[in-house]
């Protein structure tokens, strides 16, 4: 029985996998433009053409800046041309004709008895901005590394890889200011210009240096010529702090020498995200890993500041890293928070100093800038199941307990660790008895919509979303289901584990997670006892159901990189 169509050129092919789930290879080897044919969508297929960023086409014979992709299996990604630097890209989005999904603006802007019109034109659209168009960036920076043709990023992504993107004679904004200045005439303007940053520097160290050191100015960081200014990078704060930065540049995956890179350059997990989106993501991982002042914030680069929990909260908290949730929901959080502002913050990390550890005290301990020194085995946030009491993890697991031994027992430090070990391997037996009854959907046809009813991927593809190694797991643009299976494994599992490594006693069961995992996977149950049941009405009633085409297509669809438009209406 078969709920849905089956392309006749869609080969199945079910691996064994460990942890009863498959591996599931690409599944749709159609043209974009037979599947558009197919659906019967209004819109032109050159609209949901793919912008290369290259400075070169990927394909011989084809438009130069332009993807088409190809009725064939897309190429290896890596084997895609690397970017270079390319001026700035300027776009727009402002429809010229009225297209298939622009349709039903006009048709609710009679209704309502409003006009049609961009949204950046100052209106107001009483609608809700359903009578408006998307009109979209203005400017966009073209991206970098191996999957550098499939995104861009909106120009604020020069704070954020200062040496690419700022310093760079292609991206650099210049000035206004022309000529060179010395550190005290930089001094006599911004006092004018921007008081606060002045006042900042002075009481650095960098304003206020040690009897016996220098001062370290604007000039020494930003440079003199005011038209070239620099925006330093951990590069040039390494000039001087090179123990530092030999330690930040230490750390491999789950560093914060890696956070850029493991985002969008190595592995591009937010690539499906349009512009307007990943400016979220690289405010934590671009500054973490380019940049010293996401800790030590500007212009004082505070030592006492870095070393406080609440610094970590600004990347370490939401869905996917309840770190500075969990440490306040332990005792170790509590007591901060009720002696905190009495503690000498100046003091180095140990237990002489502090009453209770903080982030930088256990993964940052004497100042140790490579934080996966003390961690516990990184397996990407948690959502990779290993026994991390495995005899080969006895070093890690040893040095845990060590910092532990400032306050606690050794015997206490290792039953808590056992604990969390437990309470991960039973999370995973609940997202393995998802997975069995999602991957069974699919292999069934049963999933409302398949990936071939979806908007291909970033790579071109309609593979089920999560499939082991086939890239990353979608969030964006997937079934239901496939969204709960994600959740629960991403954002649940990796929440139970960081609850119990944190000892934060209320949300590993009650707060967040356990129970919370046990009402995903039902809720996963639920959908998929509905999907079974109407298909097994349908094919009573002999009714042969076909995917909506707005799960294909839709003002914001149409955005995600596997439909990437270049301009409305060319």
């Amino acid at each position: 029985m078969s709920k849905f169509y089956r392309n006749t050129n869609q080969l199945f092919l079910i691996i064994p996998f460990s942890m009863s789930t498959f591996f599931i290879p690409h599944i749709s080897s159609r043209s974009f433009a037979q599947e558009l044919k197919d659906t019967g969508h209004q819109i032109e297929f050159d609209q949901y053409q793919v912008e290369n960023r290259s400075s070169s086409p990927p394909y011989e014979g084809e438009e130069r800046g332009v993807i088409i992709p190809s009725p064939e299996a897309p190429p290896d990604l890596e084997q895609l041309p690397q970017t270079t630097e390319t001026p700035v890209a300027r776009t727009t989005a402002t429809p010229r004709r009225i297209l298939g999904n622009m349709r039903f603006r006009h048709e609710m802007a009679d209704l309502l008895g409003e006009r049609v019109g961009p949204d950046d034109s100052g209106d107001v659209y009483h609608a809700g901005g359903l009578a408006s168009y998307y009109t979209g960036p203005k400017e966009l920076f073209p991206a970098k590394g191996k999957f550098g043709q499939l995104y861009k990023f909106l120009p604020i992504i020069r704070w954020y890889d200062p040496a690419y993107y700022f310093n760079s004679e292609a991206f650099h904004p210049g000035s206004a200011v022309t000529g060179e200045f010395t550190n005290e005439q930089c001094i006599t303007c911004h006092n004018l210009e921007n008081p606060g940053i002045v006042a900042q520097w002075k009481q650095s160290k960098h304003g206020t240096p040690p009897e016996g050191k220098e001062i370290v100015g604007c000039d020494r960081c930003h440079g003199k010529n005011h038209e070239k200014l620099v925006m330093p990078s951990y590069t040039l704060c390494g000039e001087c702090h090179e123990k530092q930065l030999k330690g930040h540049r230490e750390g491999g995956r789950g560093s914060h020498a890696h956070a850029y890179h493991l985002e969008l350059i190595d592995q591009g997990c937010q690539m499906e995200k349009p512009a307007e989106e990943t400016t979220a993501c690289l405010a934590c991982h671009a500054i973490a890993e380019n940049r010293c002042d996401g800790c030590h914030t500007r212009h004082r680069f505070s030592a006492a500041e870095a070393r406080k929990p609440t610094s970590c909260g600004v990347c370490h908290s939401g869905p996917e890293q309840y770190e500075y949730e969990m440490y306040m929901q332990s005792y170790h959080g509590m007591i901060y928070q009720g002696e905190g502002q009495t503690w000498d913050w100046t003091k180095p990390l140990n237990a002489k100093n502090y009453v209770v550890p903080t982030c930088a005290y256990c993964h940052m301990p004497d100042g140790e800038h490579n934080v996966t020194r003390m961690s516990t085995v990184y397996t990407y946030m948690g959502t990779s199941l290993v026994d991390r009491g495995a005899y080969r993890y006895k070093a890690t697991r040893d040095a845990w307990i060590n910092t532990c031994k400032g306050c606690h027992s050794p015997r206490f430090a290792k039953d808590h660790l056992e604990a969390m070990d437990e309470a991960v391997k039973l999370s995973f037996t609940k997202y393995r008895e998802a997975m069995v009854i999602v991957t069974a959907l699919y292999t069934d046809n049963l999933i409302d919509p398949m990936p071939s009813d979806l908007a291909p991927d970033s790579r071109g593809h309609n593979v089920f979303s999560l499939s082991p190694g086939k890239g990353e797991m979608r969030k964006y643009n997937v079934s239901n289901i496939e969204r709960l299976t994600y959740e629960m494994l991403v954002d649940i599992i990796g929440g139970i584990y960081k609850a119990k490594s944190h000892n934060a006693y209320y949300s590993p069961i009650y707060g967040y997670w356990e129970w919370a995992q046990d009402r995903w996977l039902l809720q996963i149950k639920d959908e998929a006892t509905k999907l079974k049941r109407f298909a097994e009405i349908e094919e009573k009633l002999g009714m042969k159901h076909t995917a909506y085409p707005f799960w294909k297509h839709g003002e914001y669809t149409d955005m995600l990189l596997g439909w990437k438009r270049k301009e409305w209406g060319k």
